[in-house]
């Protein structure tokens, strides 16, 4: 079997815990707000209670992708132990680092044109492309190569799918996906709007929910339409609003009966800055994307 480790950002939005006790290469995201500086850390660097503080007070928040010299760095210690690479980009729909992460490899192969550097775009964010590295995870421990397991990823990727509500529209405003006037009178009418994570891995405004349960109902008419495979894992994520996850938890388990198993993640700090708080995602495999 080929020597070769499994590879992500955290803006995978899992648990630092959950990588380490699978051996997942970790390479940590940073943002910034007032330009100090933290790691996506999974609140190690700041707590999720403090970042929304801070972001709810005015102050301003930007994030920065993974560049080439992170990539660089996190990959060489492998590469001089004689290992091979397979790494799961956070979507090019929504960063730059999958271009990031191309640069790394070419400059890496000329120095060991021996090892192999195997790259997928997620096309997800947060969760969803935890989900996606999840999956990786449990194929790796079948025996996979490199080659068959990115045939086996890519294959599905394209039956992930994943849709998202908010109850705060501000910093959506803020990052101009919703109009001030939109969401001035959207915050009079309680709309939640729900969007999904488009086959090129973008976001995408679908819906105008009245309310969280409204929104909630949609997603599950989201999942039995797409075919919600009720025997794989199903992630939520969530930006400081674990009720309104759990209650989407629930109404899944209610509608579908699954048998795999849904895991609840907190939003990291990453995707949170521009989310903000209020937001609940939800990802799952069903039928295969057109």
């Amino acid at each position: 079997m080929e020597n070769y480790i499994l590879s992500c950002c955290s803006t995978m939005d899992l648990r630092k815990g959950w990588a380490e006790e699978r051996g997942v290469n970790l390479i940590y995201a940073k943002f910034f707000l007032e330009g100090e500086e933290f790691r996506d850390d999974f609140y190690e660097s700041i707590s999720q209670d403090k970042l929304f503080e801070r972001m709810l007070s005015g102050e301003k928040s930007q994030t920065t992708q993974v560049n080439t010299e992170e990539y660089i760095g996190s990959f060489r210690k492998y590469l001089e132990q004689g290992q091979d690479i397979f790494h799961i980009c956070l979507s090019s729909g929504v960063s730059g680092t999958f271009n990031s992460c191309h640069i790394a490899k070419d400059i890496l192969l000329e120095e060991f044109p021996e090892r192999k550097i195997e790259i997928v775009d997620s096309l997800m964010a947060s969760s969803g492309y935890g989900l996606l590295v999840d999956k990786a995870c449990e194929l790796k421990r079948q025996g996979l190569d490199m080659e068959r397991l990115r045939a086996e990823v890519e294959k599905w990727r394209n039956r992930l799918h994943g849709y998202f509500f908010t109850s705060d529209l501000r910093f959506f405003i803020q990052g101009g996906r919703v109009s001030k006037a939109a969401g001035f009178i959207g915050g009079l009418l309680k709309i939640c709007p729900v969007l999904k994570i488009t086959e090129e891995g973008k976001l995408k405004p679908i819906e105008k929910a009245r309310g969280k349960k409204q929104a909630i109902e949609n997603i599950l008419s989201k999942m039995e339409k797409e075919g919600y495979l009720s025997t794989e894992k199903c992630f939520i994520s969530h930006s400081a609003c674990p009720q309104d996850a759990e209650k989407l938890a629930e109404s899944i388990r209610e509608r579908f009966h699954p048998e795999g198993s849904i895991e609840i993640f907190d939003i990291g700090g990453t995707i949170a800055c521009h989310t903000g708080p209020g937001t609940v995602s939800g990802f799952f495999f069903g039928k295969e994307k057109a």
